[in-house]
């Protein structure tokens, strides 16, 4: 996490409030051409900020009149200890160049850009897909080999455990598989369509995450989740049982409809579940104090996986247990 002490400049000019307006044009002109700012600031004699001075008004003011009189006392101002994020909330839809930095006791400790703080927002966004996966946020092509082992190959073998998690439950319904053999073919439907379904909840729950920092919403976020859910299912259920159905009947499969029927439940199901699953990961992983995005994709993987193709194999197994 960065904070605004990490990226805060010094201030580069600094004006006393019974400085005249001559004497502060008479600094400005003595700053270095490569020291870039945009407002004196205005301290007081134990350091605290007073205000700032618009460049436009000291121009215009009188040479003798004091920085107190011209200066801008109503200051956006932000604290050292805050990191960006939290920073660029406080400051959304202000157009200001550049801060001031202040402690608690309002002493100035230093300057900060505002296109330095939209950078390190961008660059921390643009790696939020990274995270979802294990990818550490600093990691570039530049990144040096041995690094990106260290940062990538933990999750990795996370991923591979999961994997054998979900491929398990296929395996205890081996059985089941061989005697319906169809089933086997749809069962890659089924969870890309679950995947999908929970990519695009847990996409939405980040990103609502990202603006507000709250979880406050999390049961709305659910009964959304439900609703959606069985209504993505339903449609997609009858897509994917009408195929099953054609399928069944043109290779001569037995009980064709009630073929259909295991893939439609299932369906709704695994959409279902994958959906809540999507939008409670990142809620779970941010009150545990860890950060929503890391490897969360990971972990909805293998739920949606799981809960996917072992829906299908167990209302498959019970099926053929009722009719034999």
């Amino acid at each position: 996490m960065t904070t605004i002490q990490d990226i805060m400049q010094e201030p580069v000019l600094k004006l006393a409030p019974d400085n005249t307006v001559e004497q502060a044009i008479a600094a400005i002109r003595a700053t270095p051409r490569n020291r870039l700012f945009t407002y004196p600031m205005v301290v007081d004699k134990k350091g605290r900020l007073m205000g700032l001075c618009v460049m436009r008004d000291l121009i215009l003011a009188d040479e003798k009149a004091k920085i107190a009189d011209v200066m801008m006392t109503k200051v956006v101002s932000l604290q050292q200890g805050v990191d960006v994020h939290d920073a660029l909330k406080r400051i959304k839809g202000m157009e200001i160049p550049e801060y001031p930095v202040c402690a608690r006791n309002g002493k100035l400790r230093g300057v900060v850009r505002a296109s330095k703080l939209h950078e390190i927002e961008e660059a921390r966004l643009t790696a939020t897909p990274g995270r979802m996966v294990g990818v550490d946020e600093g990691e570039t092509v530049a990144t040096p080999f041995v690094a990106s082992v260290k940062s990538r190959l933990p999750w990795l073998m996370i991923n591979l455990i999961t994997a054998f998690a979900a491929g398990l439950v296929v395996g205890n319904y081996q059985d089941t598989i061989d005697r319906v053999v169809l089933l086997a073919a749809f069962l890659p439907v089924l969870a890309g369509q679950s995947g999908n379904t929970g990519a695009q909840a847990l996409a939405i729950t980040l990103r609502t995450l990202e603006r507000t920092g709250s979880t406050d919403f999390y049961s709305v976020a659910l009964w959304k989740e439900i609703r959606l859910g069985i209504l993505h299912g339903v449609v997609t259920g009858i897509a994917v049982a009408a195929v099953i159905y054609i399928v069944a009947i043109m290779q001569g499969d037995k009980g064709p409809a009630y073929l259909a029927l295991i893939v439609f439940v299932a369906t709704i199901l695994s959409v279902l579940v994958s959906g809540l699953s999507g939008a409670s990961v990142p809620i779970v992983l941010k009150k545990l104090g860890a950060d929503p995005a890391t490897a969360s994709s990971i972990i909805l993987t293998t739920v949606t996986d799981i809960v996917s193709m072992g829906s299908m194999l167990m209302l498959a197994s019970m099926l053929i247990a009722y009719l034999t």
